[in-house]
């Protein structure tokens, strides 16, 4: 008997919330079928749009990104003769740096 009664409570608080759910949406009418067609039409244009721009972000990214990549290709050599030149000219001066101060402590002492 006790669950009846909070069944019951239950459902009409449900049925009450619901007419005034019913009522606060009775004045909004849905709206034309031209306005909707035309609203949709609108919409599949934008998104062309939009994927046509995401398109071309795209294949700029893309030429940017391929660009770089052949021209470090063109470059590795010359970077690679680079670096094999400006390792041993380092290393040489390091060692000639060292030798000097050897030299200036030992003519100090």
């Amino acid at each position: 008997m006790m669950n009846t009664e909070k069944d019951d409570e239950l459902l009409q608080m449900l049925s009450g919330d619901l007419e005034r759910l019913d009522a606060q949406y009775d004045d909004i009418s849905p709206p034309s079928l031209p306005g909707l067609k035309r609203l949709i039409a609108e919409e599949a244009l934008r998104r062309q749009h939009q994927r046509r721009r995401e398109l071309q972000m795209f294949l700029l990214v893309a030429l940017f990104m391929v660009s770089i990549v052949m021209v470090s290709l063109g470059l590795a050599p010359v970077i690679y003769w680079i670096l094999q030149a400006a390792v041993p000219i380092a290393g040489l001066g390091c060692l000639a740096v060292v030798r000097l101060r050897l030299r200036r402590e030992d003519a100090e002492e």
